[in-house]
């Protein structure tokens, strides 16, 4: 098992132990308004499944450890060019720069495994922040769409987005090291 570590953070792939924190983040309803494709409210029985599938995909995810679990990243293949970006990080961890940290540390391992691969994302249009994150990162605006989100019950409109490999190198970098 691969374990990121950036100066603030480690970032390992889902373990059952997750669970309870993973089910108790995604039940806030501040998190699940803003997240595509993830059942609200959300309890330990889906923490568990979404650990299980990510066990047996071809993906990379990870969770985000600051003294404990604090958030997650998700990138599942599609199409074998591309993987689609999901992630969230624990309310009282918002605006301190972690999840940039966490996105740049991933990001840069994803693609130093998969150079010629693309990265999408669906926003929520109302999530300033992950947009305004995304761009930060490299990532441009592809397009805008709608999409049914589970906590809030309704179909809501998304900006979508992408990020290149070879654009990696100014935004990414190398902010993170691998330990065994």
């Amino acid at each position: 098992m691969e374990i990121l570590v950036t100066k603030r953070l480690s970032l390992r792939p889902p373990h059952a132990l997750d669970a309870d924190d993973v089910a108790l983040h995604l039940a806030s309803w501040n998190i699940g308004r803003m997240l595509v494709g993830v059942p609200f409210p959300f309890d330990r029985t889906d923490a568990l499944d979404w650990i299980s599938q990510r066990t047996e995909s071809d993906g990379h995810a990870f969770t985000v450890h600051r003294e404990r679990l604090i958030g997650a990243i998700d990138l599942v293949p599609r199409d074998g060019k591309a993987f689609d970006l999901a992630y969230w990080l624990a309310e009282d961890h918002w605006g301190q720069g972690f999840m940039s940290e966490a996105l740049r540390a991933a990001l840069g391992h994803v693609f130093a495994r998969n150079p010629d691969m693309r990265v999408n994302a669906a926003v929520a249009a109302d999530n300033c922040r992950a947009i305004r994150l995304q761009e930060r990162l490299g990532f441009r605006v592809t397009g805008a769409g709608e999409t049914f989100l589970a906590a809030r019950q309704a179909v809501v409109p998304v900006v979508t987005t992408e990020l290149v490999g070879p654009a990696l190198g100014e935004t990414i970098g190398t902010s993170y090291e691998v330990a065994a």
